[in-house]
């Protein structure tokens, strides 16, 4: 029989990869690179073996890679030797202890800079701050309740002391196991210790443990620091945030992804196969007004079918199974974690060799008994994760993994989207309603409150914020009648549909509200060819014979390949323009050809509205530049990321310069083509003013969590230098603020009303739950119909301009009105939201750059 080749180890893999691990070529590797090539002194053969055997982590940079850069001082940090040296032996039946006393070699070893020390989004330097708190631009008072708890601490100091395990322990259960049984061992009470599961644990007290072994595993304890809990600092946060995880895991919550979710009162949906699981996001931040606890309730939709089930419903289709599986989020059941697949290994098995022992099968069997494997023939699915900044393949039992979310047909569906909505949308006073009472759950559950006396810790009631109102511009329709009036177009359509009369009434109003000229050429397809190729036949065709600029198209429902190929192919290779819409659509009358006229008149190059230019008067400089920028990650393209790039080029912010780059890194969120597009922005800006502006203002979205240093040390270095190498003969280089938008935020605002509800579009907030020390603020810009409003949060990075914040803040307020696909304002200044578009539209339907020649074109609505 063939030897069975070894696997990576899978999602939670317990002792025996756990050892075989630390005998990797990889650990070898780091091994050897900090292996003192000296030895000043002959020390004993048990330190010796010891030192040998214990060596640093290796510290990894953003991407996963071996740093070779950072000078060895930076990478690591002495930590110094514990007072109070112990010395005891402990034997019991399960547990073998040794605790050894300050003499131990590795006491003063250097040790690694984990992830953690990397610079948090918190504690970012260098980045602007509030220029002037004086309120000229006038707003109606309005008094708030956010969802941001403050968190009270009678015991303000503790100390922080850094885990580390040999051989490394990969799974948070079997860490937490060790760490519990140590500390049990040596008489200190849960009550008195918070621990994260990894590398962190705090107590009020001093723990006099250097090092003891525990089931063969050696763990070591370092005294790292004292840290005071009044300090607003993410170490501060970081503290909170391992008390709320261990709160909650009291309550008998699961954490699945970063939230924390209930199975128990869970909804079923027997006819699609799903579930609903409700629960809650929280995180701990510092704000003006103190540590606090932002809470919000969350839904998470999980399939009750397994992966296995779509791999046989596929019929084992390798495309198929490809399309729906690879790039999608999973949960394992059996540890309630969710995983991004990367792959599916269709040549393993689960009897495939985990480790040099143990395979697959035998690992589940006795470590989850209640979850069975049936079938042996199935592959197993690939992801990649990192544990502690080194990436590394997991494997993945089909059969005992849910998919996460909707899927494509499922959200199609009206009525299970309308049953779904009913039980995760929640109006305003239902919302606070369930918050103030999980709060209040934290401060009475006997469990909760036996660990939190010891430390003096509780939660007070959400807190109340002062806010103002911003007025909101009329927008101003610009005629456009004139300069459509020579375009050369074509109307695709189904020859029978064509015959109907409401069909040629709608086209008829289509033409005179937009002032476009008859079509060039009516197109028939035929309604028996199902093949895409038959449109851009047509588009090809009609494009040489006629120099036709823009097709309206008139689709079937349900067949999107057709939806793929008109976009392919115009963008990239034809170079026009297309509107495609579904004939029911198109034939609903005047309200659907009204928006219909909007959206195409943007894409043709010309604005629908515009703002009175009087209201910009003293608050920016004439010559401005808007940016906007997105990074789309849910693309199709195995994990690249798309980025958007839209930016103004004439004074009324009419006009735009687009461009869309497809990152060469999968998954990569900070932008490699910036500087590249920020000379293409400044070339299109000096052309159509003969002059460069003189300030740029960029609304940058798509930043994830911990990247806002890379951001500012990076990304605004780049634009920089974007300006810097435009030629001096077309003037002063601009000044720039550089904005990060969020609208993900799971800060909440409602009402403080006779009722609760959601405040008005305008609403701002620059106090009380903002950063003690950055540039940011609050801004409820969209139209609520349904729901609750979910506020953007503004961050500036830098700013140059040095404007007044409340100039800003209108400012910002007035460009969410300029988004043409929506007569009302929307949650994010109109280039922003403009660039998300075009990300999302490269992203899952284009596969590739947008031609140049389309770049003063808004294609991507």
């Amino acid at each position: 029989m063939n030897q069975k080749k070894q696997k990576g180890f899978n999602g939670e893999p317990k002792n025996i990869q756990e050892i075989h691990r630390n005998n990797s070529p990889l650990k070898q590797k780091i091994n050897n690179r900090y292996q003192p090539q000296q030895q000043p002194q002959q020390q004993p053969q048990q330190q010796q073996q010891q030192q040998q055997d214990f060596q640093p982590r290796q510290t990894q940079n953003a991407w996963g890679k071996q740093n070779n850069s950072i000078p060895l001082q930076e990478q690591f940090q002495v930590t110094q030797p514990i007072s109070q040296p112990q010395t005891t032996t402990t034997t019991t039946t399960t547990t073998t202890t040794t605790t050894t006393n300050s003499n131990n070699p590795l006491t003063n070893q250097l040790v690694p800079i984990s992830r953690r020390d990397k610079v948090k989004d918190a504690d970012i330097e260098n980045v602007a701050i509030v220029t002037a708190k004086s309120r000229n631009v006038q707003g109606k008072p309005i008094s708030l309740i956010s969802n941001f708890f403050p968190i009270v601490i009678s015991d303000r100091k503790s100390l922080e002391y850094r885990i580390d395990f040999d051989p490394p322990q990969v799974t948070f259960d079997k860490r937490r196991k060790l760490m519990r049984e140590l500390l049990s061992l040596n008489n200190i009470s849960k009550e008195f210790y918070f621990y994260d599961d990894d590398s962190i644990l705090y107590s009020p007290i001093n723990i006099n443990i250097n090092s003891q072994s525990i089931n063969g595993v050696q763990i070591f304890i370092r005294k790292v620091k004292e840290v005071n809990h009044k300090d607003k600092s993410s170490t501060n946060s970081q503290f909170f945030n391992i008390i709320t995880k261990n709160n909650m895991r009291k309550m008998g919550y699961s954490i699945i992804g970063r939230n924390y979710y209930s199975p128990i009162n869970k909804i079923k949906f027997e006819n699609y196969f799903l579930e609903v699981w409700k629960g809650f996001s929280t995180s701990v931040v510092s704000t003006e007004s103190g540590t606090m606890l932002l809470a919000d309730t969350s839904s998470k939709v999980i399939r009750s079918e397994t992966v296995l089930d779509r791999i046989k419903y596929h019929r084992y289709d390798k495309e198929r199974c490809f399309d729906e599986i690879v790039n999608s989020i999973v949960l394992t059941r059996y540890n309630n974690k969710t995983y991004r697949i990367s792959n599916i290994s269709w040549s393993s098995r689960v009897d495939d060799k985990m480790d040099g022992t143990t395979t697959f099968l035998q690992y589940y069997q006795r470590n989850y008994p209640n979850h069975k494997i049936t079938d042996y023939r199935q592959p197993l699915l690939k992801s990649e994760v990192k544990f502690r900044g080194i990436k590394q393949s997991i494997y993945l039992i089909p059969e005992l993994t849910f998919l996460t979310g909707l899927s494509d047909h499922m959200r199609k569906n009206f009525k299970l989207m309308t049953d779904l909505a009913k039980h995760s949308n929640f109006d305003p006073n239902q919302r606070y309603q369930t918050l103030r009472n999980f709060v209040s759950d934290i401060n009475n559950n006997p469990k909760v409150s036996k660990s939190l006396e010891p430390w003096g810790i509780t939660y007070q009631p959400a807190l109340k914020v002062d806010g103002f109102v911003l007025s909101a511009p009329k927008n101003l329709p610009n005629d456009n009648r004139g300069q459509l009036k020579n375009i050369k177009w074509a109307f695709v359509v189904d020859e029978y549909e064509f015959r109907k009369k409401e069909c040629q009434i709608n086209l008829d109003n289509f033409i005179n509200e937009t002032g476009l000229s008859d079509p060039t050429k009516i197109c028939y397809t035929d309604p028996r060819d199902k093949r895409p190729i038959q449109y851009s036949n047509i588009m090809e065709n009609t494009i040489k014979s006629h120099g036709i600029q823009f097709f309206l198209m008139l689709i079937p429902q349900n067949q999107p390949e057709i939806y793929r190929e008109i976009k392919r192919k115009s963008l990239v290779q034809f170079q026009v323009l297309t509107q495609c819409i579904f004939p029911k659509t198109f034939n609903k009358g005047r309200s659907v050809t009204n928006k219909l006229k909007q959206q195409v008149i943007a894409k043709l190059g010309y604005a629908p509205w515009g703002l009175t230019q009087q209201i910009f008067n003293g608050v920016i400089p004439r010559k401005t530049m808007i940016i906007g920028i997105d990074v789309g990650h849910n693309s199709d393209m195995r994990g690249h990321s798309v980025v958007g790039f839209v930016a103004t080029i004439d004074d009324k912010f009419q006009k735009y310069f687009s461009r869309s780059f497809v990152q060469k890194r999968p998954g990569k969120e900070i932008i490699d083509s910036l500087e590249e597009a920020t000379k293409e922005a400044m070339s299109k800006y000096y052309k159509f003013n003969d002059c460069l502006p003189d300030l740029v203002i960029v609304y940058r979205d798509g930043v994830g969590d911990g990247m806002l240093d890379l951001v500012n040390k990076t990304e605004i270095a780049a634009m920089k230098k974007g300006f810097a190498e435009t030629p001096s003969s077309w003037g002063q280089k601009p000044k720039l603020m550089y904005v990060i938008v969020k609208k993900n935020t799971n800060a909440r605002l409602f009402t403080d009303a006779d009722s609760i509800g959601n405040p008005p579009t305008g609403t701002l907030v620059d106090s009380k739950i903002t950063h003690p020390s950055w540039y940011d603020f609050f801004l409820v810009s969209q139209v609520t119909f349904n729901g609750s409003v979910n506020p953007t949060h503004y961050h500036v990075l830098l700013d140059e301009q040095k404007m007044p914040a409340d100039l800003f803040q209108f400012f910002t307020f007035q460009m969410c009105h300029l988004y043409f696909n929506f007569e009302k304002s929307v949650r994010v200044p109109a280039t922003c939201q403009f660039a998300h578009k075009m990300a999302f539209l490269i992203g899952r339907t284009v596969f590739a750059d947008a031609a140049p020649q389309l770049s003063d074109k808004l294609f991507f609505l």
